[in-house]
C-alpha cells in the first residue's frame, strides 16, 4: 500500500506567521488502494523544549545528569474526517483533500531551532487505524513574534559604551596599560542593517596587538526545570570582521562594519529558551596573555527603530515614519505587517548558519514523512540591497563557537 500526503499553506508557501493569525491549508491525501480508518485527525502543536547531559566525577562515582524543560504553547487536535471512536470509513484510491482553519494564539514567541533545543511550531496529519499502527505526516511552520524597537525601552535608542583596561605580569613588574573602549550609535537594529561599532585602543605597554576582531554573537540560553533549574549558554558567531591592531606605544581609532543576516529577534520571554545578541571587541595578543575582550549586549528586532541601513555617530539617527498596515512580502502574502512607512516590505529568508532540523519528536516514526524544517526570519533591504551578504557578513567557516560557556550575565548587562 501507497500513501502520499501533503500540507499546503493557503498563500503561504514558505508557511510564517504572526501569532494571532489564521493558519489555514489543505491536506492532499494520495492512495493507490483503498484504506480502512476510524479517522483522519490534524493535530497542531507549539512547544519549546531542550535537553542537555553533563558528566561529573571519575571513576565509580561518575554521573551523568539529564536536563530537560519544556513549555507548552499550543496542542490542539481536530477530525478531517471520522472520528476516535466512530464507526470505520473506507478512503477509495485517488486524492482526498481536505481543508483546516486554526486561529494561533496571541502569547506564540518566535521559532527555535539551536542546538540543545527548539521553540516548534507542527501540523500532523493522523491517520487512526483499528488494531494497525497509525500512519502519519508532518510539516513545520515559522512564528515571528514582532519586537518593535520604537515601542521598546528608550535606552535601545542610545549609544552604548563598554571599556576594558589590560595590564601585564603584577606587583612591581606591572607593565602600562592597554585601554580599549567600543561603542555602538544605537543599540536597537534589524536583520539587514549594519553595526558601525568605533573602536579605540591606547597600547601603553609593551605588547603588540596584532589584530582587533568584531563580532555579533548570538547567545541562546536553554533553562532545565527538572532534575533542578540550571542554565546553559552556548555562543554562536553570526557576523564577523577584523582590521589591523595597534603596535606597542601607539593609538588608534577604527569603525568597523557589523551586517545582521536574517535572525531571530531577541526571545527573553520564554521559560526554557531564550535568545540574546552582544557584539564583541578583542584585542588579540601574541604569546600566552589572555586577550582583552568588550561586550556590548544589543536588541535585535523585526521592526526597525531608524530607516538608516547603517546609524552612525555623526548624526541624529533618521527615526522611521509612523506604522501603518502594509502587505507583506510575496513569501508570505496572506498575512499584513506593521512595518514603517518608508521602508519597503520586507522578506523572509532561512536563519543564518541553521542546518535543516529533523522535526520528528521522540518516539514519533511518522511513516507517510516528515519534512526537515528550517525557520525563516524578517530581513529589510535598505537602499535597494538585494544581496543576502553585506558588509561584514558572516564567512563561510564561522560557526559555533567550539567551546560552550555560561556566560555570567552581570559581565556585560
Amino acid at each position: 500500500m501507497s500513501i502520499n500526503c501533503d500540507i499546503k499553506f493557503d498563500e503561504n508557501p514558505h508557511g510564517v506567521y504572526l501569532p494571532g493569525q489564521t493558519l489555514s491549508g489543505n491536506v492532499d491525501l494520495r492512495l493507490d488502494e483503498p484504506v480502512e480508518i476510524r479517522g483522519i485527525a490534524l493535530q497542531i502543536k507549539g512547544i519549546a523544549e531542550v535537553n542537555w547531559s553533563e558528566t561529573t566525577g571519575d571513576g565509580s562515582s561518575r554521573q551523568v545528569i539529564y536536563y530537560h524543560g519544556r513549555q507548552d504553547y499550543m496542542n490542539s487536535t481536530t477530525y478531517l474526517a471520522g472520528n476516535k471512536d466512530g464507526a470505520m470509513l473506507q478512503l477509495l484510491p485517488g486524492t482526498h483533500s481536505f481543508q483546516f482553519l486554526f486561529d494561533l494564539p496571541e502569547n506564540l514567541v518566535t521559532s527555535v531551532e539551536a542546538k540543545h533545543g527548539h521553540i516548534r511550531y507542527t501540523v500532523k496529519v493522523i491517520l487512526e487505524r483499528s488494531w494497525k499502527v497509525d500512519h502519519s505526516y508532518k510539516v513545520a511552520f515559522t512564528v515571528l513574534r514582532h519586537v518593535n524597537l520604537i515601542e521598546e525601552n528608550f535606552a535601545v535608542r542610545l549609544p552604548s559604551k563598554m571599556a576594558k583596561v589590560k595590564t601585564f605580569c603584577c606587583g612591581p613588574c606591572v607593565s602600562a596599560p592597554i585601554l580599549m573602549t567600543a561603542e555602538t550609535p544605537v543599540s536597537g537594529y534589524v536583520p539587514g542593517q549594519t553595526i558601525a561599532v568605533r573602536i579605540e585602543v591606547d597600547n601603553q605597554s609593551h605588547k603588540n596587538v596584532y589584530e582587533i576582531a568584531t563580532k555579533l554573537l548570538r547567545e541562546v540560553s536553554y533553562i532545565s526545570q527538572t532534575p533542578f533549574t540550571k542554565v546553559k549558554s552556548k555562543l554562536t558567531i553570526v557576523a564577523e570582521v577584523r582590521c589591523k591592531g595597534v603596535p606597542k606605544h601607539k593609538k588608534d581609532i577604527y569603525v568597523q562594519n557589523l551586517y545582521i543576516p536574517p535572525l531571530p529577534p531577541t526571545n527573553r520571554t520564554c521559560q526554557v529558551l531564550t535568545v540574546n545578541y552582544i557584539v564583541e571587541v578583542e584585542g588579540k595578543i601574541s604569546g600566552p596573555s589572555t586577550n582583552p575582550r568588550i561586550h556590548i549586549p544589543i536588541m535585535l528586532g523585526t521592526i526597525p527603530l531608524t530607516n538608516d541601513a547603517i546609524p552612525t555617530f555623526d548624526k541624529e539617527p533618521n527615526m522611521t515614519s509612523a506604522i501603518v498596515v502594509q502587505p507583506v512580502a510575496s513569501t508570505s502574502s496572506a498575512s499584513t505587517h506593521f512595518i514603517p512607512a518608508d521602508l519597503p516590505p520586507p522578506s523572509y529568508e532561512e536563519a543564518i548558519h541553521a542546518n535543516r532540523a529533523n522535526i520528528q519528536e521522540e518516539g514519533e516514526t511518522n511513516e507517510i514523512g516528515c519534512k526537515d524544517f528550517t525557520p525563516r526570519y524578517i530581513i529589510y533591504r535598505f537602499g535597494g540591497n538585494g544581496s543576502s551578504e553585506g558588509p561584514g557578513g558572516p564567512k563561510p567557516e564561522q560557526a559555533d563557537m567550539d567551546e560552550e560557556v555560561v556566560l555570567r550575565r552581570k559581565n556585560y548587562r
